[in-house]
């Protein structure tokens, strides 16, 4: 596994050990995913500056504790010359997405993390290329890691209830794992297995809305529960068929159905937009393209836009770009500053990290980003973001909470149909 990878596991992970009361066992994986964040968050394509103010602000929105956590990962951080500390702020060396996760990976493994933590990425890995059944990889990842039964048994039950991995009851003695990555990759093959597991109807209404999307960037979630109906929504979505994102604002959440391969470049998703940070800038560009009027400052070349962002220019000055990309602001990819362009003189946009402008501008040339297909974004200023994992893991949830079998079919034929 190279270490971008792992390092997007890393990302997995922590976000995973956010939603359980401790980290116990895992705590080498928490700190190097919630340095791999922060790093994220602080940095741009160049060496940059930050003061202690917006140091505090980034940390906050990127769900890190600036009293107890910021300092131990600022030391991290430090520690291996990724940062300079001051008395007024910190200097970031310049970082992409890429080199994020491979830092990740390399605080990983300079804090010495124990072989379960070690096993349980390699375990989230196996189930993300086909599902696999406890029984295949049990005594491998034992002899692999050197675990014991005991500490082996508990590995696989951390897996689970923490979330590194999903599970499905095959019968009273298998279980088959499997986790939200499963199509962000070598996905012809895995796709043409789900349908041959689904009826002749189910086959035409996937393959139809596949089609809709590779023409558009997204797809409001309430047009597509509507075609495909609950039954079908819930059990595609579940295994990861599509992504499902949330914006969100103080009047409204509105969600969006994307490919989980949408934003592949040179490799494969997970690695590509391990942060979300792609989905977010498109659905906030994109909702200046629907929602915006003329005065305000509505995008009209999309395209044009994000050309300049990439070659290093900003765009404006208009006043929403004062209020339209809060979310993006926190996140660290683009910057709102007061300037002047062509006599006027108001809020102006520039991109932090034009990795992620490349990517956002790949999908919408791919793609037909219309009105029609985006008329889902809200009304107001966008400032959340819920990315697809999130939100695939509730509609899991809710799946197992009322039938516990429904991506049974789906899974036991992409494990067959694997070669597994």
């Amino acid at each position: 596994m190279d270490k971008k990878t792992k390092g997007a596991w890393l990302l997995h992970h922590t976000h995973k050990l956010h939603n359980v009361t401790s980290q116990q066992g895992f705590e080498n994986t928490f700190i190097a995913g919630k340095a791999g964040i922060l790093l994220s968050a602080i940095s741009k394509d160049d060496q940059s500056d930050v003061d202690n103010e917006r140091l505090n602000v980034l940390a906050k929105a990127s769900n890190i504790s600036t009293a107890f956590e910021l300092p131990v990962l600022i030391k991290v951080l430090s520690q291996q010359g990724l940062i300079d500390k001051g008395n007024n702020g910190i200097s970031v060396l310049g970082v992409t997405t890429a080199s994020t996760l491979q830092h990740a990976t390399d605080i990983f493994n300079s804090l010495n993390p124990s072989s379960s933590e070690q096993a349980v990425i390699d375990l989230a890995e196996r189930a993300s290329t086909y599902p696999v059944l406890v029984s295949d990889v049990y005594e491998e990842i034992g002899d692999n890691y050197r675990l014991a039964k005991e500490d082996l048994d508990q590995l696989f039950d951390d897996s689970e209830k923490i979330g590194f991995v999903d599970t499905e009851k095959i019968n009273k003695s298998q279980t088959l794992l499997f986790n939200g990555n499963l199509f962000r990759r070598g996905t012809t093959q895995k796709i043409k297995l789900v349908l041959d597991a689904l009826n002749t109807d189910e086959q035409e209404k996937i393959n139809e809305l596949r089609n809709r999307l590779q023409k558009s960037a997204c797809v409001s979630l309430d047009e597509v529960k509507n075609f495909l109906g609950d039954n079908l929504f819930n059990k595609v979505s579940s295994i990861g068929l599509f992504d499902i994102s949330f914006v969100s604002n103080s009047t409204e959440k509105a969600g969006f159905v994307t490919l989980p391969s949408a934003f592949s470049k040179y490799s494969n998703s997970m690695v590509e937009d391990a942060f979300d940070l792609a989905k977010a800038f498109v659905s906030s560009i994109t909702y200046g393209m629907t929602k915006s009027n003329h005065e305000r400052g509505k995008i009209q070349m999309v395209e044009a836009l994000l050309k300049t962002l990439v070659r290093g220019e900003s765009v404006g000055p208009v006043n929403a770009i004062a209020e339209d990309y809060k979310i993006l602001e926190l996140k660290g990819v683009v910057a709102v500053k007061h300037g002047s362009k062509k006599g006027r003189t108001g809020p102006m946009l520039s991109l932090l990290k034009k990795e992620i402008g490349v990517l956002a501008l790949q999908v919408i040339e791919q793609g037909d980003i219309s009105e029609h297909s985006l008329s889902m974004l809200p009304t107001a200023a966008v400032t959340e973001f819920n990315g697809p994992e999130a939100n695939r893991e509730r509609v899991r949830r809710k799946q197992i909470e009322t039938n516990a079998r429904s991506t049974n079919d789906m899974l036991f034929a992409l494990r067959t149909g694997g070669g597994l």
